[in-house]
C-alpha cells in the first residue's frame, strides 16, 4: 500500500509526517487517513504540524496500514494478543483474538 508513497520520499532527509506535515505537504497517509476519518485531508496536514494528531508510520514498515491518533480522529480499540512471562494459554489468546475482532479491535 506505501511502496509507491514511500519510494517518491527514500532520498528526503527527515521522512516523518509532521516534517512534511510542517512543509504544507499532504503526504498519501495523510490523504488515506483523511479518507477512512471522513476528514478534510487539509485539516489532516494541519492537526500533525500541530501536534495534534500524530499517525504511526514507520518507513521502514512499508506493508503497515495507516492510521491516526488524536482528538479529531475516531476511537481506537487495542487488543493485546500473545503469550508473556506470566502466562500461555495459546486457547485462551485466539479467543480473545476472536471476541476482539467481533467487537471491533483495530490495533
Amino acid at each position: 500500500m506505501r511502496n509507491e508513497w514511500l519510494e517518491a520520499r527514500q532520498n528526503d532527509p527527515v521522512r516523518t509526517q509532521m516534517f512534511y506535515a510542517k512543509k504544507g505537504e499532504i503526504t498519501g497517509e495523510m490523504k488515506y487517513i483523511a479518507e477512512i476519518e471522513n476528514l478534510d485531508p487539509e485539516f489532516v496536514r494541519s492537526e500533525v504540524a500541530r501536534g495534534r494528531m500524530i499517525i504511526p508510520a514507520n518507513v521502514n514498515h512499508k506493508n503497515l496500514k495507516p492510521m491516526a491518533i488524536g482528538l479529531a480522529t475516531k476511537c481506537k480499540i487495542n487488543s493485546n494478543i500473545g503469550s508473556s512471562a506470566l502466562s500461555s494459554d495459546i486457547d485462551g489468546e485466539v479467543e480473545k483474538a476472536l471476541v476482539s475482532q467481533k467487537y471491533g479491535a483495530d490495533t
